[in-house]
């Protein structure tokens, strides 16, 4: 079985659809995700979906919820109430062999059981893509190089807010701390 794992990251309504920046700024994203998932599958890498679900609710109290209020007054109107819930055109496949995580913060390993999971299928390497690029997508990848996996993003199958933070992220972390890997590259 394949030592390298595929995680596709926040792929949810609240960041992709017709009202966002994101696909304002990134109108080929779906038909670049859709490809990315596609030879990930045909080639038999493991295939993980994450997803962003925070309990904002005032009884929740956690050691991931302390975030929450400092994020509201830093960023008044961004979306914090997420549903966990995926795009349809990237969701996982309906035999169950794709696991899905939902995580508590920016972080995919955070609070999740990701790391175990891919310590126990011997994942050795990570490709990236997703949304948000600068945000969610690079804690994740710092993330799973600070666990000592190999790590790559896909840079064309992520979107972000703008693509000056898009490619900001790109200028301080590819070459860094994960390797920006092309679509051409999966055959």
């Amino acid at each position: 079985m394949s030592k390298t794992g595929l995680l596709l990251i926040d792929v949810q309504p609240e960041w992709y659809g017709p009202n966002t920046d994101t696909s304002k700024h990134f109108p080929n994203f779906q038909d670049r995700l859709i490809s990315l998932l596609s030879r990930c599958r045909a080639k038999g890498f493991h295939v993980v979906h994450i997803r962003a679900k925070y309990d904002t609710s005032p009884e929740a109290k956690s050691e991931y919820t302390g975030w929450h209020q400092e994020f509201r007054r830093l960023n008044p109107g961004k979306p914090l109430n997420l549903t966990g819930e995926p795009i349809s055109w990237a969701k996982e496949l309906e035999d169950g062999s794709e696991p899905v995580f939902i995580k508590p913060t920016f972080n995919g390993f955070l609070g999740t059981g990701l790391h175990e999971y891919l310590q126990k299928k011997g994942i050795k390497r990570l490709i990236l893509a997703g949304l948000i690029t600068s945000v969610c997508v690079q804690m994740t990848a710092n993330e799973a190089f600070m666990r000592g996996y190999e790590v790559s993003v896909v840079s064309e199958a992520c979107a972000d807010r703008s693509s000056e933070r898009h490619e900001a992220a790109k200028l301080l972390y590819s070459g860094y701390i994960w390797h920006d890997l092309s679509l051409d590259q999966i055959k």
